[in-house]
């Protein structure tokens, strides 16, 4: 039996982004350190204001969420920053899959060498609730390696529309 019109919303969120944290607070003391600096050498203004402008940008994207969309045979990922913005990531559709498989999988591991240059982009929570999968897509032409962690009934609506894409070893 095939759903024909399915919709399911899941909302993670996401790995805390280490070097974005050290980045973004080395240009914070750089930032006070120029401005301290300005009062001695007036050029440092200019220091503070480029590293003190990368330092609020950088501070207000520290909380990301990611929002998993599945509607009939689209599949959407939306990243929310602050809980204020919504972006959306990547967006495509069932025939862009070439396969699905756990993030554990022979057969990820088996793409991945066998195409060194495919983009990869990690969708998942710092502790996953459901298992974690990979979803290997050709967007426009470029290899891409997702990794999310789908629902089950995410996951049972993926088997019944492309049930020859999906793998479980």
């Amino acid at each position: 039996m095939i759903i024909k019109d399915f919709y399911e919303e899941k909302g993670v969120k996401a790995k805390p982004n280490v070097k974005g944290t050290v980045t973004m607070w080395v240009m914070g003391f750089l930032a006070i350190a120029s401005l301290v600096g300005t009062y001695w050498f007036t050029p440092c203004l200019m220091v503070f204001l480029g590293t003190g402008t990368i330092f609020v940008m950088m501070f207000r994207e520290r909380n990301i969420e990611y929002d998993y969309c599945f509607a009939n045979d689209e599949i959407e990922i939306a990243k929310i920053i602050n809980r204020k913005r919504r972006r959306t990531a990547i967006q495509f559709d069932m025939n862009n899959i070439r396969l699905i498989a756990p993030e554990d999988s022979i057969r990820l591991s088996n793409e991945k060498e066998k195409n060194p240059q495919i983009r990869f982009t990690d969708y998942t929570s710092e502790e996953p609730t459901n298992k974690v999968y990979g979803f290997v897509l050709d967007l426009r032409g470029i290899s891409t390696l997702i990794l999310m962690e789908p629902t089950d009934a995410m996951m049972e609506h993926l088997r019944q529309l492309i049930p020859n894409k999906m793998y479980e070893d």
